[in-house]
């Protein structure tokens, strides 16, 4: 078994479509939670002069519960910028949080991310994203203040979805990760990030949508073998002009990395990503950025 980690940072949210948000100034081991909620340092929510700031959306693989933070995507990301910026400071927000689907990520987005006033936003994108939840029925009154209305609904459609994966014989992760991406599932994913795009280009925000490649023991290279290249281009085909994709899975190839030297822990079938595959990622979406004019100031050369 993987080592267990100990999690007593989490509560209850106050928003019924989060449901669970981390506690402001815990602190556990290597992971420490600022004021604003969100694994890092201190963020002064009014933007200094001179600073751009990037807002990270994601889950368990953006927040890095096994790495120091320094390893982490975030951290990573932003040394990059700064040790290559032309004077002006690159401030990079990590609100990852374990377990985080699309839905919750967009919700937080618009309960907190935009109040931070980001110069640009970065979807990380994990292949369980699509994982059913209660945030599909739409935000009316009764779902945001009824939590028996909430949960009536909720036990239903987890009973339905359990019908159907029954009778789809649904056991191991490839059937998983393509049932998720099927149906109503991917549906209900693919009008999230519609949304999210063309409410960010609405305060002229630009969109990256990072999409990681999976790392666990269904996968014995990024090549021919890896099962999941169909999902990846099925995700980068979410088209709208404020999105810009990122697939790091060409970029393991180049460097001849494999599913068992980017992953943590790849014999304990653990996905989420070491801190050298972070900073082959920090790096590639510097590059991205800088070819498509989206970071100021910055001597990168373009891929």
């Amino acid at each position: 078994m993987a080592p267990a980690v100990r999690r007593p940072f989490y509560q209850r949210s106050k928003n019924p479509f989060i449901r669970y948000k981390l506690i402001p100034n815990a602190e556990s081991g290597n992971v420490k939670i600022n004021s604003a909620g969100w694994r890092g340092p201190e963020i002064n929510i009014q933007k200094p002069k001179d600073t751009y700031r990037i807002l990270m959306l994601g889950d368990s693989e953006l927040f890095s519960i096994l790495l120091p933070e320094e390893d982490s995507l975030s951290r990573q990301l932003e040394k990059l910028l700064n040790e290559k910026s032309g004077g002006i400071k690159f401030e990079v927000v990590n609100s990852g949080v374990e377990g985080y689907n699309t839905f919750q990520e967009f919700e937080v987005l618009k309960a907190q991310g935009l109040g931070y006033r980001p110069d640009l936003v970065v979807l990380d994108y994990v292949l369980n994203d699509p994982e059913p939840g209660e945030y599909y029925f739409g935000d009316n009154f009764l779902t945001r203040n009824s939590a028996i209305y909430r949960y009536i609904l909720y036990r239903i459609k987890k009973g339905l979805i359990r019908m159907e994966r029954r009778r789809l014989r649904i056991k191991t992760e490839a059937q998983h990760f393509n049932y998720l991406h099927s149906g109503i599932s991917f549906i209900h994913l693919k009008k999230a990030v519609l949304e999210m795009a063309s409410l960010l280009e609405s305060y002229n925000i630009r969109l990256v949508v990072n999409i990681f490649p999976v790392s666990s023991l269904a996968v014995k290279d990024f090549k021919e073998n890896y099962p999941y290249r169909h999902i990846h281009k099925l995700i980068k085909g979410i088209g709208h002009q404020n999105i810009i994709y990122v697939d790091a899975i060409e970029e393991f190839n180049r460097l001849g990395m494999s599913p068992q030297s980017v992953s943590i822990n790849y014999e304990y079938n653990e996905s989420h990503k070491n801190a050298k595959a972070l900073g082959v990622m920090a790096d590639l979406l510097c590059r991205i950025l800088r070819k498509n004019n989206l970071i100021p100031n910055t001597r990168f050369n373009a891929p």
